[in-house]
């Protein structure tokens, strides 16, 4: 199989749609299960770098529970499995802990590794697989709150220099014990009938929880309202220009941004694409993960300090898909005006205009992928727009 099948057909490959230029291989090495590679990617005048790890037929392995074995305990035992630097300790892989990847997951791959005899999970590996240039956000941010509570602790990466650049090859992190994904459950929640409340109160606690912490490890500053309210009016310019169902709204949206107070906003590091679907819902608590941010952003642009109030509006727009999907069994417009209710009571703060800006900026974005991706799902960020713009 050649390297362009490869790509075409892996899940992790993020341009389908457009036919390849050209591959070109910039670093490799003899790794468990074949040859782990980082290939240069050419399509439409973008160059993309992937991390692969293929066998002598050019399938990718990294998968295969044998060598998701021996690819965690190489790092366990500090030696990087084919290429790059190990940083931090993974001594908590075990020789006899076994592997295996998560399935569903698109832009990555994560491995999860128990306990032979118990089957507990004790780490998990994430291995990044487009690369970018610079510490991953993941790695960034995590890595210095480890003591906050709604995280999973970094416990190490793997980091590999090409040129000028050092990139994130894979990092490692504790195995949240239990963790359900919370998109699910909100979903069982409303099949069922039930409130959704406590949950979302519980999260909202969690979320402020991480913002705090990322407050006091990176600090907070205040910027001009007309900053951000600049950068929404102009994604929002941006989607209403390419969805002609938009069209109706465009002057109206446009002068919503136009009339936000010019009162100054305090911004910092924040997750960056928080959904239901980004926390697992423990036993006692929720999980944050996947600090990445909006994965079609660049780099440079998910590092910026933006208000928290982001996240908190994509959170409640999540909410909002949870109750509106086909299955459930509640009144949907109650249970997301209680659900919204109880997570702002739980991170602390109240219905303002900056958050109805970040949620309405939110099912702009929503509308676009919707009808470009899940058409039969557009109507539930359309329904949410005629409501924020009511």
């Amino acid at each position: 199989m050649s390297l362009q099948e490869m790509l075409k057909n892996a899940r992790f490959y993020g341009a389908k749609s457009e036919p390849i230029d050209d591959i070109e291989t910039v670093a490799s090495a003899p790794a468990v299960g074949g040859t782990l590679k980082i290939v240069a990617v050419t399509h439409g005048g973008v160059r993309d770098l992937y991390q692969v790890l293929v066998d002598e037929d050019g399938r990718d392995v990294l998968g295969d529970d044998a060598v998701a074995t021996e690819y965690g305990q190489a790092l366990a035992a500090g030696v990087p499995a084919g290429l790059g630097t190990l940083h931090g300790d993974i001594g908590m892989i075990e020789d006899t802990d076994t592997g295996s990847a998560l399935q569903g997951e698109q832009s990555n791959t994560s491995l999860v590794f128990r306990d032979a005899a118990t089957g507990a999970g004790t780490i998990m590996v994430k291995v990044f697989r487009r690369l970018e240039p610079g510490l991953s956000p993941d790695v960034e941010l995590l890595s210095q709150i480890p003591e906050c509570e709604n995280i999973a602790a970094v416990r190490g990466w793997v980091s590999h220099r090409i040129g000028e650049e050092e990139y994130t090859l894979a990092m490692a992190q504790d195995y949240v014990a239990g963790g359900r994904d919370g998109f699910e459950r909100a979903l069982s929640f409303a099949a069922e009938g039930r409130s959704f409340a406590a949950e979302a109160r519980l999260l909202g606690a969690a979320m402020r929880t991480v913002h705090d912490h990322l407050a006091e490890a990176f600090g907070t500053h205040a910027v001009p309202g007309t900053e951000i309210t600049s950068r929404l009016r102009d994604k929002a310019a941006e989607h209403l220009g390419r969805v002609d169902k938009l069209a109706d709204y465009r002057d109206a949206v446009l002068s919503r941004y136009d009339a936000l107070a010019d009162d100054e906003v305090t911004v910092q590091r924040i997750h960056g694409d928080l959904h239901l679907g980004q926390v697992l819902r423990t036993a006692d608590r929720f999980v944050l993960i996947d600090f990445e941010g909006e994965p079609a952003r660049p780099l440079a642009e998910r590092r910026l300090p933006d208000s928290p109030l982001r996240d908190v509006a994509g959170m409640l727009r999540s909410l909002d898909y949870a109750a509106h999907l086909p299955g459930g069994h509640v009144d949907a417009a109650q249970w997301v005006k209680e659900s919204t209710a109880a997570l702002l009571e739980g991170y602390g703060i109240s219905p303002s205009p900056l958050l109805d800006a970040y949620l309405l900026d939110k099912a702009l974005y929503e509308v676009n992928y919707e009808l470009n991706n899940r058409p039969d799902w557009a109507g539930i960020p359309l329904d949410a727009l005629a409501r924020i713009m009511g």
